[in-house]
């Protein structure tokens, strides 16, 4: 029997899955060897798997997808190590992995990531506010021909030229010859400004948080966990998201926290976790809402325990050999929970429900070797210093006023103005008193007086 058709066997016991995992590895050796593996000298039984597993008091029972968590991971982390050596390809046996696109086990090797580094940081003024005006609109875009775009008929992209109608003008140039502005992996919803299009409407968002200097706040942030709290704050940012834009900040020098401070898991790393589980996992996230966290945390400080259980060489990052992070296992159980769709038919997510892949793998034309380039900014001492926080920090929305909509009077004549907030719709305006509005949005407030009474506040009476 092939190692692949062994492999592809779904109906496995969870024994000779393991062992298949196991030979898979071993008789793959010869023909695709990824550069400076390492390998244990330890006994030990590669043939045992755990009937449980304790996270923070909650009892795990792992499923056969467990086990294959480790193994896409090394797996698929060898095939971007023979690609980076210039093996020709096919650089697997496996043919899910062969004929499907996944992404890197590693976020940063990811393409849109190197690019982001490269093109985008690294290039370009190294003022704080300016590299934060770059991440931020490349962040809301993702795609690297928008990116591209953008410089050719602007020139250098920067906070201090930035003009609103120039941005306008330019994107819609390229929506109306049938170019799409984002990427279809990852796409953020769109803010709630006043404009029918939803890339508008991102822009406004940039330009309301580069205007209200929220770089320095960042800077001020004493955690990954703070830095996230304050973007989640700002209206429109989902928690998923706003997880993502700190991730992309991080490859800077502006905020040197360790990876493995915090994380917000995805819906398809929920779902992977969901099938390694099953109904065990359920149980207790239903009673810990943080619990995802706490599950994956486990699995990042246990990689190396359970790479050595099954006889996975797996080569980590650089050529410091470095292991995943909190965000790479994240990143890998979105993956595994698509590649169980195709490995593992027979475990389905009842919650997520989709049984199939369907975007396939082409290589592209280009096949020579790839270098690889982590963030300068990865190698400042703080970054050591785990600040552990396995919740979702608490935080409040924050609101800015963009106009007053109208003014009226309660029996007492005091005077209360209807507020239309930034990113917000009109079905979620609110009366606020005079008194503070003229404390906290003045030029608000006189704008409003010079449009409807032809004068300012000071003098309507």
């Amino acid at each position: 029997m092939s190692p692949l058709t062994e492999l592809d066997d779904g109906k496995l016991s969870t024994k000779n899955h393991i062992r298949s995992l196991r030979n898979l590895a071993t008789r793959q050796s010869s023909p695709y060897l990824a550069p400076t593996l390492r390998k244990s000298n330890k006994k030990h039984d590669p043939d045992t798997s755990p009937a449980f597993i304790t996270v923070n008091g909650h009892v795990l029972q792992p499923t056969i997808v467990f086990d294959t968590f480790y193994y896409w991971c090394a797996e698929r982390n060898a095939i971007n190590d023979r690609r980076r050596a210039g093996q020709p390809y096919p650089w697997t046996h496996d043919t899910i992995l062969r004929d499907h696109f996944f992404c890197n086990v590693f976020r940063v090797l990811d393409k849109t990531s190197q690019y982001l580094i490269q093109e985008v940081i690294q290039k370009g003024s190294q003022v704080p506010s300016e590299i934060v005006f770059r991440v931020l609109l490349f962040n809301t875009f993702l795609r690297i021909e928008t990116w591209e775009y953008l410089v050719s008929t602007l020139g250098p992209l920067t906070w201090a030229s930035y003009s609103r109608k120039k941005y306008f003008d330019v994107l819609k140039q390229r929506v109306d010859t049938k170019h799409s502005l984002y990427t279809g992996a990852f796409f953020q919803p769109g803010p709630n400004w006043d404009y029918r299009e939803t890339w508008r409407n991102h822009i406004m968002f940039i330009e309301t948080i580069m205007t209200k200097n929220l770089t320095a706040k960042l800077q001020q942030s004493k955690s990954m966990a703070d830095t996230y709290a304050l973007l989640a704050a700002e209206p429109g940012m989902g928690p998923f998201n706003s997880f993502q834009l700190v991730l992309n900040l991080s490859y800077t020098s502006l905020f040197n926290f360790s990876p493995n401070d915090f994380v917000v898991p995805g819906l398809g790393a929920e779902a992977g976790l969901r099938k390694m589980f099953g109904k065990s996992y359920t149980r207790a996230a239903q009673r810990n809402p943080s619990f995802a966290i706490e599950v994956m945390r486990y699995l990042q400080e246990t990689q190396g325990e359970h790479f050595h259980r099954l006889s996975l060489d797996f080569t980590g990052l650089g050529p410091d050999h470095l292991p995943m992070d909190l965000a790479d296992i994240e990143h890998s159980l979105c993956e595994v929970d698509k590649y169980s769709r195709s490995k593992h038919p027979e475990i389905i997510d009842q919650k997520n429900g989709r049984k199939e892949n369907r975007r396939k793998f082409a290589p592209s034309s280009d096949l020579s070797r790839v270098d690889l380039v982590l963030p300068d900014a990865w190698s400042h001492p703080n970054r050591k210093v785990v600040r552990p926080c396995n919740k979702i920090p608490k935080f409040e929305r924050h609101w800015t006023v963009e106009r007053i909509v109208d003014a009226g009077e309660d029996s007492n004549g005091e005077v209360s103005l209807k507020v239309r907030w930034f990113n917000y719709a009109p079905k979620d305006d609110t009366w606020e008193s005079l008194t503070d509005l003229l404390e906290d949005a003045p030029e608000a407030v006189d704008e409003y007086w010079r449009k409807t009474y032809g004068k300012p506040y000071t003098c309507a009476k």
